[in-house]
């Protein structure tokens, strides 16, 4: 979906799928973790350009028992 690089004293994440580039230092901080922040937006870039979906299916709110002893 994207790689994560530093380059001097900034963060940055890259799609690996077009050139699409995303600054973690360009987030505010008063909103939360920079970093969530920008892997968030990322996240949405790859949904929207790339129709990516989530990289693990959602699991269940309960488990069955999977095996009776």
């Amino acid at each position: 979906m994207y790689t994560v690089s530093k380059h001097s004293k900034e963060v940055i994440l890259t799609c690996r799928d077009c050139s699409h580039i995303e600054y973690v230092n360009q987030f505010n901080t008063n909103l939360g973790s920079q970093r969530t922040q920008a892997a968030r937006a990322m996240h949405e870039h790859s949904r929207n350009k790339h129709h990516a979906g989530p990289l693990l299916p959602l699991l269940p709110r309960k488990y069955g028992v999977m095996s009776q002893w």
